[in-house]
């Protein structure tokens, strides 16, 4: 995972079953391709936690967050803490694509869109 462009730091505990994978603002490697990367070394790869910087705009039936830099699109769910300000986000994303910065936990189900469970949303 070293080699992986925009890299800068990589911790595993398999213990745990967990990778944490640091990476400089600008990388361009997706959540996709990671996962891909860790399949093909032989790794499961389940959930992710996941710091984003992107745009939210409303797809008629929920909110889509645009990964800046890799355009890499993931749903958008409310967690338990983050209900409120998710609505907020909703009606501002009527006048079109908003800028945010959020924390969360990404699951992609086979044949779907990714989707990510909101824990902060800037």
């Amino acid at each position: 995972m070293r080699k992986v462009p925009g890299v800068t730091a990589v911790r595993v505990s398999l213990n745990e079953g967990l990778t944490t994978l640091d990476f400089n603002q600008g990388n361009t490697v997706t959540l996709a391709q990671l996962r891909t990367m860790l399949k093909n070394s032989g790794f499961v790869s389940r959930e992710a936690r996941l710091e984003a910087v992107g745009s939210a705009t409303a797809d008629g039936q929920g909110l889509v967050l645009t990964v800046s830099g890799t355009g890499e699109k993931f749903a958008l769910l409310a967690g338990g803490t983050t209900r409120t300000a998710f609505e907020a986000l909703k009606g501002r994303t009527r006048a079109g694509p908003v800028a945010v910065q959020l924390k969360g936990t990404a699951s992609a189900p086979d044949g779907k869109m990714p989707s990510l469970v909101l824990d902060t949303l800037q």
